[in-house]
């Protein structure tokens, strides 16, 4: 079921049990007030008969039996019981008298009714619904009184009809609304999901998208654009990732293809100049191993296969000087200035601070130190060697990149554009600079 049928549906359903709520109270209301009328008007003319004097009516005049529609001269006259439908008298002994002509027989209650208390309820004679009133007569006995209900049961009828109308009407009338607010509601998102499914097809992901709306829908549209825009730039990062690594391999290749060819003479060259060819095959081959391996480290999404946790820089800087002491031989020293805890990948950050000493240690002479200074979230790696030109400075993490006296040697230009992936990838930052007597200072600071 779609959110504009669904939004139609639930307003339709919330008018219906309003409605239906409204009209049964109102249907219920009124018939209450109908009968209420009805049984005060009785009481009165109860009260009223049962006030005039027998004695009065006895004689005659203007409340004596010879009025028209009186049956018996112990009766008052009819007139007084209008607009009742019938009217009686019941005898202590039973008998019963009726006051107005041509009106139904009430049924004759049982008991006779506390003096001065009146009770009224519902009776059907003959299929016909009365209210009839009952009270003690002055003279004894009892006095019963009774109004047909055709009357307000036409109105009452007329009123249901009425408002099962206006219930109906306002609940097509919400439907109505319903539809054209769910139309509007849904159109944002209408426009979001052509815009997806356009994307999804044409994998253009420079198709805009239309942000306006509500705004939830605003913000679903804005995350949504967020996602595609990360997608989009991992899209340009391969791409480019791709173009560099072709253009460093061409380098490798085509040396490597120099030496095949060589090969094909090998009978024909001197023991020395075999020599220096094989090793020049697999010196090319070495440099395509650690390009392939770089290569591979940075396309591979860690971020998906570690967990973050809480970790030390400290630590991790100790575990490195001591692998890198122990494998390359190199005095690698220790400051930890400030140890505070941060949140972050430990293999990850293990291997941006293992990246820093390698390319220290590749840059310095062997008899130098290089030197970790942890500060808090702040990692420097200092060395001795022959530090950056100026021009170097802004591009030492870009990928492949190399400083125009160190292309000649081994290496694959990627170790300092991991570190920088890797620090990025934890919300820091990366710094590379000059050393004071010479040398280099490069690092990086994470948010605490």
């Amino acid at each position: 079921m779609s959110l504009r049928l669904r939004i139609t549906l639930l307003l339709a359903i919330i008018s219906l049990g309003v409605g239906a709520l409204a009209a049964i109270g109102s249907y219920l209301d009124t018939e209450s007030q109908l009968h209420t009328g009805i049984d005060d008007t009785m009481r009165s003319r109860a009260i009223e008969v049962n006030s005039v004097d027998k004695g009065a009516n006895s004689r005659g005049g203007a409340g004596g039996r010879s009025g028209p529609g009186n049956d018996s001269a112990d009766c008052p006259p009819a007139g007084l019981f209008q607009p009742a439908s019938a009217a009686q008298l019941v005898s202590l002994n039973g008998t019963v008298t009726p006051c107005i002509a041509g009106g139904p027989t009430l049924p004759v209650t049982n008991s006779e009714p506390p003096k001065g208390v009146i009770e009224v309820h519902t009776v059907s004679i003959d299929g016909i619904r009365y209210r009839m009133l009952t009270t003690t007569w002055h003279d004894g006995g009892t006095l019963q009184i009774a109004r047909g209900l055709g009357e307000s049961n036409a109105l009452l009828a007329r009123l249901r009809i009425r408002l099962a109308a206006l219930v109906a009407s306002a609940t097509v009338l919400a439907a109505a609304l319903g539809w054209a607010v769910a139309a509007r509601l849904a159109r944002p998102i209408t426009r979001l999901r052509d815009t997806t499914h356009q994307i999804a097809s044409t994998l253009d992901l420079s198709t805009p998208i239309d942000a306006t709306g509500p705004l939830e829908v605003e913000s679903l549209a804005l995350s949504f654009s967020s996602l595609v825009s990360a997608v989009a730039r991992s899209q340009e990062q391969q791409r480019r990732l791709v173009s560099d690594a072709s253009h460093e391999m061409r380098t490798p290749l085509t040396s490597l293809r120099s030496n095949v060819e060589l090969l094909r003479k090998i009978e024909q060259l001197p023991q020395p100049d075999r020599l220096e060819v094989v090793a020049d095959v697999l010196d090319d081959i070495d440099d395509l191993s650690l390009l392939l391996g770089e290569l591979v480290d940075l396309a591979s999404d860690l971020a998906a296969a570690e967990a973050l946790e809480t970790v030390r820089l400290g630590d991790l800087a100790r575990a490195v000087a001591s692998r890198t002491n122990r494998r390359a031989e190199r005095n690698v020293t220790i400051e930890e200035t400030m140890a505070i805890d941060v949140i972050g990948r430990p293999r990850q950050l293990e291997r941006a601070i293992s990246n820093l000493v390698d390319n220290a240690v590749k840059y310095s002479a062997p008899s130098t130190t290089v030197e970790i200074v942890v500060d808090g979230p702040t990692v420097q790696v200092r060395d001795r060697g022959r530090g950056f030109h100026d021009a170097d400075l802004v591009r030492v993490f870009d990928r492949f990149y190399r400083a125009v006296d160190a292309r000649t040697e081994s290496g694959s230009g990627l170790g300092l554009s991991i570190v920088d992936e890797i620090v990025r990838s934890h919300a820091g930052r990366v710094f590379a600079r000059n050393r004071e007597g010479g040398g280099a200072v490069v690092g990086f600071t994470l948010p605490c």
